[in-house]
């Protein structure tokens, strides 16, 4: 059997039943009253960096996605490692571009590159490994999800639209929700938290997997990108498209107003275990699809 046949998702899930990981964002070391919170992701010009992506943005991107995934759990970076590997014939200005860009992630948003890794290859790839920290009572999790409880997310939905128009920098300049994890952790009110990188629908289908419960949206309500909005199939940009790297939370929605952030309620958990959106009456089921690795 080929890699191709099996997919990224179940490849994953057999890893983590194997070595017993919890299916979070990041692994968790006990350390006191506080979580280390660690992450990690490779990333290589195939399959994460469009032709013409300038390396500045290459750089920040290879940061912002980790840090991420910190945010989903609540933590503040601390420290980060990078392997990179590249060309030899990869001009110096191209390397140092990159550098800039990750330095320049890390200063808006937190973390400190504290050692790493440098490789020839034929293919440019950055692996990325981000730690953070988070108090024990403040730690969010993707399992916990309760039927009645309402569904979230920050910021907007679709905006790998932007690669079909050719606005690579905006693709790439990910704004990690460090300080929004931040306030929900602080809140305690979060009953489930996964960031979205592999798009809305995967994401929804992951967390009713995990928590035994399922989701109804109300089209109207999703916060659909403005680039999306003027492609011909907004929706499936909205449900199906990677590359938001927004927070994608649950918790009761008598705690709306406690949150001082911006964020929209974009349907509720319930107890059949499907995942739905509705439009004028009109219920229909999300298939669960995403950008997944290895498929053919």
């Amino acid at each position: 059997m080929k890699l191709y046949e099996v997919g990224e998702r179940k490849l994953v899930e057999e890893l983590t039943k194997n070595f017993s990981i919890p299916m979070d964002d990041c692994a968790i070391m006990d350390d006191g009253d506080e979580y280390i919170v660690l992450t990690t992701d490779m990333m290589n010009e195939q399959t994460h960096f469009p032709k013409g992506s300038k390396p500045y943005y290459i750089g920040w991107y290879s940061i912002a996605v980790n840090l991420s995934d910190l945010a989903s759990a609540g933590a503040m970076p601390v420290a980060i490692l990078a392997g990179i590997s590249m060309s030899r014939n990869v001009e110096k200005k191209f390397f140092d571009a990159i550098l800039n860009g990750m330095e320049d992630c890390m200063k808006e948003y937190g973390g400190k590159l504290v050692g790493g890794d440098t490789k020839e290859s034929p293919l440019l790839t950055i692996s990325i490994t981000a730690i953070g920290k988070v108090k024990k009572d403040e730690y969010m999790a993707r399992k916990g999800a309760k039927a009645g409880d309402a569904v979230y997310v920050t910021g907007t939905l679709g905006k790998e639209a932007n690669l079909y128009i050719g606005n690579l920098d905006r693709l790439l300049h990910v704004k990690p929700r460090i300080k929004e994890g931040r306030k929900l952790a602080e809140a305690k009110v979060v009953t489930s938290c996964m960031d979205l990188s592999d798009g809305l629908a995967s994401s929804l289908h992951q967390l009713s997997k995990i928590n035994n419960v399922g989701f109804l949206l109300h089209e109207e309500w999703l916060p659909v990108d403005e680039v999306a909005k003027k492609m011909d199939l907004p929706l499936e940009f909205a449900l199906y498209h990677g590359g938001d790297f927004e927070l994608l939370f649950t918790m009761p929605e008598e705690y709306e107003k406690m949150l001082d952030m911006e964020f929209k309620k974009i349907g509720y958990v319930i107890e059949e275990k499907k995942i739905l959106i509705e439009k004028k009456g009109e219920t229909k089921e999300i298939e669960n699809k995403g950008y997944e690795h290895f498929l053919a």
